[in-house]
Parts: structure tokens; C-alpha cells; sequence
């Protein structure tokens, strides 16, 4: 599902920051349903300069990681960074990261197939609970309604 994009180079070594781990996570969620649309970049870029992840930050550094995650997912494909991303977002950002990826996913209003199977798997890399993961897309079901 998630190995929409054939990796074109070899897997670098290099360790991804959590900020960029996170914008990496945000780009696959909303890749989720087949591309990123203009809506959701900026979605993201919003999100993410907001976060405390990226408090003191200018837009010159959020663009610089965003330009950087973007190029890793290409270069890389989405399956292999996601496993790197999930594993280089902190612990206590886990469930955050969940809600913030679900929020995106769900901004039309519900997830599709694609998307679903996508957040099951995002849970399951992030070490979320079922419970708590249910808690976060009942409660951003309701906010996306409208």
C-alpha cells in the first residue's frame, strides 16, 4: 500500500532529524490517497510551523526540511522512509504525530480505503494503542465533519 513511489537511489544512512521526520510522516499521510494536493502542503506547512517541534524556526529552515523530506520519499520511496521517520519521531510525539497525520487524512471529511489502510499501518509504526488511535480519529472524525 504505502510503496506508491519506486526508490531511484540507495538508502542513505543518514539519520533524519525529528522535524523532518515528522514533515516526512505528514507528506506519506497525505500521499495516502494518491498525491499531495495544494490544500494539503499547505496544510502541512501550517501544521508544522505552529508545532513546538518547531518553535524558533525561520521559513527558510521549514522549507530547507520540507524540500529535504520531499526529495527523501522520492529518492527513497514512502515504505522505506516511514519506517525511518516512525522510528526517529520521539516517543511522547507518537500519539501527537498519529493525530496530526489522521487530521490531514481526514480533512475532506472521511479517509478512504487507501487512507485507512495507511493509518492502521502509521499506528502500528508509532507504537499507538488501539484505544488511544480510536479516541484520536473519533474525535477528528467530528472535527472534519463540516
Amino acid at each position: 500500500m504505502i510503496s506508491e513511489t519506486t526508490p531511484r537511489t540507495q538508502a542513505s544512512t543518514t539519520e533524519l532529524s525529528p522535524q523532518e521526520a515528522l514533515v516526512c510522516l505528514l507528506i506519506a499521510s497525505a500521499r495516502a490517497d494518491g498525491s499531495v494536493s495544494p490544500h494539503e502542503a499547505n496544510q502541512i506547512e501550517h501544521v508544522a510551523a505552529a508545532m513546538r517541534l518547531f518553535g524558533g524556526t525561520s521559513h527558510e529552515t521549514r522549507r530547507s526540511i520540507f524540500t529535504a523530506a520531499a526529495e527523501r520519499i522520492r529518492d527513497q520511496g514512502i515504505e522505506t522512509v516511514v519506517r525511518a521517520a516512525a522510528a526517529a519521531i520521539p516517543n511522547e510525539l507518537e500519539s501527537t504525530t498519529f493525530a496530526v497525520a489522521v487530521d490531514l487524512m481526514l480533512t475532506g471529511g472521511r479517509m478512504t480505503e487507501n487512507e485507512q489502510r495507511f493509518a492502521d499501518e502509521l499506528r502500528g509504526a508509532l507504537n499507538v494503542d488501539g484505544e488511544t488511535a480510536a479516541k484520536i480519529v473519533d474525535v477528528l472524525a467530528v472535527k472534519n465533519a463540516g
